[in-house]
């Protein structure tokens, strides 16, 4: 199942279209002429706009998340390909050095917590040069939470795999959504400052978890049709429930466990002790 087309690395402009070009702040606003935009829309994009505080008609829904989205061929050469194809290789190897570097310092700091002259110290570059490849702080965001959310795509894509099988979904928690990664840290710290409604990612993020959710939904919903969850489980619940104690289990993992001088309290056991109470045996 996928949401974009993707041609290359997320965060270099050429990777998926962001999820929020897709389910934008603005989708279903009414326009002038007292129409309203017109986007076929999957059931994920109407959960996601609940968010949205434009009231709006509900738009009509498309067949499933499986749609692809593709730019038609219009037999016109993409000049902004042009100029990726173009990039020298050193530009673009220092574009992702900045991205790594502040994709750390938000997860250590926070957003605000981060400036970018702290970016560009632990680059190495100056202040001026990291303004030729990222015009502002809040440029820099988008393309960082572009990246968390090319790694939410690997997890749709991944959705009827993971519903194979308890042991599937375990290996999950245990990868792409183990409390110990970059990833997950970045998320879980992204998403304490959004509860600021000033904050400039606050719609993608809360977006984002609410697609982690899904994903976490569908998978459960697959176990629970195969008769692998106890009886009465409610696969939506479950995933809001198992979605925040990865997050939880994430803080804790880079503060608590890090003041602690013993090694108990194994992120990945709690989260394999909290499935196995929730899969029929």
């Amino acid at each position: 199942m996928t949401l974009a087309a993707a041609s290359g690395p997320p965060g270099a402009g050429t990777g998926p279209s962001p999820l929020s070009s897709l389910f934008s702040d603005r989708v279903g606003e009414e326009l002038a002429d007292g129409g309203s935009t017109s986007l076929s829309v999957d059931p994920l994009s109407r959960v996601l706009r609940t968010l949205d505080t434009i009231a709006a008609a509900e738009l009509e829904g498309g067949p499933d998340l499986r749609t692809v989205i593709a730019t038609p061929d219009t037999g016109v050469a993409d000049s902004g390909q042009d100029e990726r194809t173009s990039e020298k290789p050193a530009a673009s190897h220092r574009r992702e050095a900045i991205l790594d570097a502040a994709a750390a310092l938000f997860a250590e700091r926070g957003y605000h917590g981060a400036s970018l002259r702290d970016i560009s110290r632990r680059v190495g570059i100056s202040h001026p040069g990291m303004l030729h490849h990222f015009t502002s702080k809040e440029a820099l965001l988008g393309s960082v939470i572009d990246r968390l959310e090319a790694h939410a795509q690997g997890l749709l894509d991944s959705v009827e795999v993971l519903q194979s099988s308890p042991q599937s979904l375990v290996a999950a928690l245990a990868g792409p959504w183990d409390p110990r990664e970059h990833s997950m840290a970045l998320l879980a710290t992204l998403s304490a400052e959004v509860v600021n409604p000033d904050h400039p990612g606050r719609y993608r993020i809360a977006r984002l978890r609410l697609v982690h959710e899904h994903v976490l939904e569908q998978v459960l919903s697959g176990l629970k049709a195969n008769g692998r969850l106890i009886p009465g489980a409610d696969p939506k619940f479950l995933a809001r429930t198992l979605f925040s104690l990865l997050l939880s289990l994430t803080v804790r993992e880079h503060t608590v466990r890090e003041l602690q001088k013993t090694a108990d309290g194994d992120p990945i056991s709690d989260v394999q002790a909290f499935v196995q109470h929730v899969v029929a045996g």
